[in-house]
């Protein structure tokens, strides 16, 4: 594994994107864009981009970098996505020629709602469309990058969970799927895992232990001590049917051996 610090882009630090760019040590010509404002408590060089001002895309400096895009696509029809994507592209490989390489930021939205372990090398079509799009921008990228996709689950962590929602007395439903989760610092360790590591193309990034958010709630309920005094009014449930038993496989995390700090909900909430 390469130990020296690799310089990066970051597009698009918004909660994940922070904490990549806070937690690990990077080269000093990385840099991170900001979409609302400046990001104060980071020290990387920064400046503010949109998919939808072109202008912005000058922004991006020209200096080799691991480009990681934390942002998710434009919200236009499939068609219109593709060439967007694809006019970003080649300005890139024109106009920023020394950026190659690639980590694309995905989401396990793009694997089918039906029953079944759906794994990296899976034949599929999503049935979403913020899966489809997703799956576009996967698909085009590859076209003009040197891929690598990590498709993490649903992305929790400080200020950004169930207890945080139960606390502030907003709406958790459920409809007793297995949901598919990963804390941010163990998204950032497989993140730069990736980037440390250009031969792995695409990564499932979700935790050991998936399951409904009903038995998150539960289980804070009982056992946090932040949660004592909260009451939670199980809302009906949404499904008309048996809960579909889909499961996301992080076989590939571990076989390469990388390790979560929080394997389950119970040690990333605690």
């Amino acid at each position: 594994m390469n130990l020296e610090k690799p310089a990066v882009g970051i597009l698009g630090m918004g909660y994940f994107g922070r904490v990549l760019a806070s937690m690990e040590e990077w080269h000093e010509d990385s840099w991170g864009s900001w979409h609302s404002a400046p990001i104060t408590s980071i020290g990387l060089r920064q400046f503010r981009f949109s998919w939808e001002n072109s202008d912005d895309w000058k922004q991006i400096p020209s200096g080799k970098v691991v480009l990681v895009l934390a942002i998710p696509p434009p919200p236009l029809e499939s068609a219109s996505l593709e060439g967007f994507l694809s006019d970003w592209s080649l300005w890139m490989k024109c106009e920023r020629p020394l950026i190659r390489r690639l980590v694309y930021i995905s989401t396990t939205g793009v694997y089918p709602k039906k029953a079944g372990v759906w794994s990296e090398d899976s034949i599929f079509k999503p049935e979403t469309e913020s899966g489809r799009r997703r799956l576009i921008t996967e698909r085009v990228l590859s076209r003009h990058f040197e891929l690598q996709v990590v498709r993490p689950g649903g992305i929790y962590g400080p200020s950004r969970n169930l207890l945080e929602r139960l606390k502030a007395g907003r709406i958790i439903s459920d409809t007793g799927n297995p949901t598919h989760r990963i804390h941010v610092r163990d998204l950032v360790h497989i993140v730069s895992h990736c980037i440390r590591n250009p031969e792995l193309i695409l990564i499932n990034a979700v935790d050991h232990h998936p399951c409904p958010s009903r038995e998150v709630v539960l289980w804070l309920l009982d056992n946090h001590p932040d949660a004592k005094g909260l009451n939670w009014s199980e809302p009906e449930s949404l499904r008309k049917e048996p809960p579909v038993q889909r499961y996301i496989s992080n076989r590939c995390l571990r076989d390469l051996g990388i390790g979560l700090e929080y394997p389950s909900f119970k040690e990333g909430m605690l």
